[in-house]
């Protein structure tokens, strides 16, 4: 069985910029993708189209190291925060209210991990900003 998540996360560029990646960076990742929507001045990307296009990214040979490091750290940060596909296996056997009990332990533990991590992107883009 597979649950889905509905809510997209998003991202802006001033957000990857306080996650430690330069102007250039963010803009050439971002560069590609199409906005999600748009706040007062700032496009919000999806973080999964942005992970895959920092991954593309890393995929040239050409990176320098320094580069190669910075974006990694960003997707290290990215990837904790996205959970929408959760695989869940039982057997057919009389299980159903043992898999209701774990439906929701895992849900509201994906749920505590995620918060978490968008909890230490915010720190990181405001030690960001201070540094």
């Amino acid at each position: 069985m597979l649950m889905r998540r509905q809510k997209l996360e998003l991202i802006t560029r001033k957000q990857l910029l306080e996650l430690g990646l330069t102007s250039y960076q963010a803009q050439r990742i971002t560069k590609e993708l199409k906005p999600i929507s748009k706040t007062k001045r700032g496009k919000n990307y999806n973080i999964q189209e942005v992970i895959l296009s920092i991954n593309t990214l890393l995929e040239n040979k050409r990176i320098q190291k320094r580069t190669r490091t910075s974006l990694k750290k960003v997707i290290d940060i990215l990837i904790p925060t996205l959970d929408n596909i959760i695989p869940i296996s039982f057997t057919q056997e009389n299980t159903s209210e043992l898999q209701q009990l774990a439906q929701q332990a895992l849900t509201t533990t994906l749920e505590v991990n995620r918060k978490l991590a968008k909890l230490e992107r915010r720190s990181l883009e405001i030690k960001g900003r201070y540094e």
